[in-house]
């Protein structure tokens, strides 16, 4: 959210506009894949947060 608002602020874009924006962009880009014990991964940028069981668990927590 922080990073919409501060797209949005620095485009003048409202914020549905800037998350539209950014969603776009993500999704144009490449999936940069590797292979790690015989499986396929995704490769996450350094500035990704790391994905956690503790993170996994509380993202399920969230579904409703």
């Amino acid at each position: 959210m922080k990073v919409a608002k501060a797209h949005a602020g620095r485009h003048r874009l409202t914020l549905g506009q800037a998350v539209s924006e950014l969603v776009r962009r993500a999704a144009e880009r490449p999936l940069v894949t590797g292979e790690r014990g015989g499986l396929r991964v995704v490769r996450l940028d350094r500035r990704s947060p790391r994905v956690t069981t503790a993170l996994v668990d509380r993202l399920r927590d969230d579904l409703p």
